[in-house]
């Protein structure tokens, strides 16, 4: 079943499943940090979805051109389940590790300053992949996602500038 809750794109689970030492290093799963990060997390892939993706997605779609600037996303239409990894990847690297890190000059960099660096190159490659891939985006509220549903960054065929 896909999560259109438009919240909550991973949970504390999903993290230990990337990192499974994830919170032996001082940081607890419950700790309200955490649960605060683990919303923004949310909140970050859904902007980076209207930035990069939303206004592709508008002008394919949507004809009448009148209508075509005042649509937003709506984020309960988005499946967040295609971006779990993605969303570890963030949370990790965004989040997480730059928190228990001492931000030591480049050639003394710590544990945690490497896993950063990791974790946002491979956000980057994981949300630009969901792009190209196509974004599930239930259009017509029916619950489900189909085919034509399933919209990729460039699926017009149009050059985009």
């Amino acid at each position: 079943m896909a999560n259109f809750t438009g919240t909550g794109v991973i949970v504390v689970a999903d993290v230990q499943t990337y990192q499974p030492d994830a919170f032996d290093f001082g940081l607890a799963s419950g700790d309200a940090k955490v649960t605060t990060w683990l919303s923004l997390t949310t909140e970050d892939i859904l902007r980076e979805l209207r930035i990069k993706w939303w206004q592709t997605y508008k002008s394919n779609v949507f004809t009448d051109i009148t209508v075509l600037n005042t649509v937003e996303l709506d984020n309960t239409k988005v499946n967040l389940d295609q971006f779990k990894r993605a969303g570890v990847y963030l949370f990790l690297g965004k989040f997480f590790f730059p928190a228990l890190t001492k931000f030591r000059p480049e050639a003394d960099k710590d544990r945690f300053e490497r896993m950063i660096e990791f974790y946002n190159s491979q956000y980057n490659i994981e949300f630009q992949k969901i792009l190209e891939d196509g974004v599930e985006y239930d259009s017509d509220d029916s619950g489900t996602i189909s085919v034509a549903e399933r919209e990729n960054l460039h699926s017009s065929g149009r050059l985009i500038r």
